[in-house]
C-alpha cells in the first residue's frame, strides 16, 4: 500500500511541476517579443512557409500554421470558436487561463500580424503568440499595448494549459523595475 501511495504522491508532484504557469519575466518577454532577463530566452519561429487547410481537424479550418520540426503550430477556427493549434491538439482561445498580474482578456488575434515564438523559462519552453492590442496597437503610443497567449511545449503526456495576458509594456517594465 505504501508504494502505491508514494507513486500517486510523486505523480502529482511531477504533474504540478510540468504544468506550472510561465513566470512574469517569461510573460513580459513574450509580450515584448524579446528576452527581458538572463533567465528567459525569446526565439522567433521561422515563418517562411505558411500553410492553411480547410477542415484540418475536428471541423476546424487551419487559417494559419507553420511547421516546427514535425509539429504544426498555428491558428484555427470553427465558426465563432477560435483556437491555437499545437501538434494534434486544439486549444480554444476562450478557455485560456488569464495570468495573474496582467489584464485578463486579449484582443482579437490576427495570426498574420502576431509574432510566433518560443520563450524558454526555467527549463520549460512555451509557445508564445504575441500581437498588438487590436487595431489601436498598430500605431502611435498604443503600440506598447500587447496581448499574448502562452502554451507549455513539454511532453505530450503532460496536460497543457493555454494562458493569456494583456498589458502595456511601459507599465509592466516600470512595475518590474520597482520590485527589484
Amino acid at each position: 500500500m505504501k508504494p502505491i501511495c508514494l507513486l500517486i504522491f510523486l505523480s502529482g508532484i511531477l504533474l504540478e511541476v510540468q504544468a506550472r504557469p510561465p513566470s512574469r519575466a517569461a510573460v513580459i518577454s513574450c509580450l515584448s517579443a524579446q528576452s527581458i532577463s538572463a533567465a528567459t530566452r525569446w526565439t522567433l519561429l521561422p515563418d517562411e512557409k505558411i500553410y492553411s487547410e480547410p477542415d484540418y481537424m475536428d471541423g476546424f479550418n487551419a487559417i494559419y500554421y507553420i511547421k516546427s520540426g514535425s509539429k504544426a503550430i498555428g491558428y484555427a477556427e470553427r465558426g465563432q470558436i477560435k483556437a491555437i493549434l499545437y501538434g494534434n491538439q486544439l486549444f480554444p482561445l476562450d478557455k485560456a487561463q488569464p495570468l495573474s498580474g496582467f489584464a485578463p482578456t486579449p484582443t482579437e488575434l490576427d495570426p498574420f500580424v502576431a509574432e510566433w515564438s518560443v520563450v524558454t523559462d526555467r527549463g520549460t519552453n512555451f509557445l508564445c503568440i504575441s500581437f498588438p492590442y487590436g487595431d489601436l496597437g498598430l500605431s502611435g503610443s498604443f503600440q506598447k499595448n500587447r496581448s499574448a497567449y502562452l502554451l507549455a511545449m513539454g511532453k505530450a503526456r503532460t496536460p497543457r494549459t493555454l494562458y493569456s495576458a494583456t498589458g502595456n509594456l511601459d507599465a509592466l517594465v516600470t512595475h518590474r523595475d520597482k520590485h527589484r
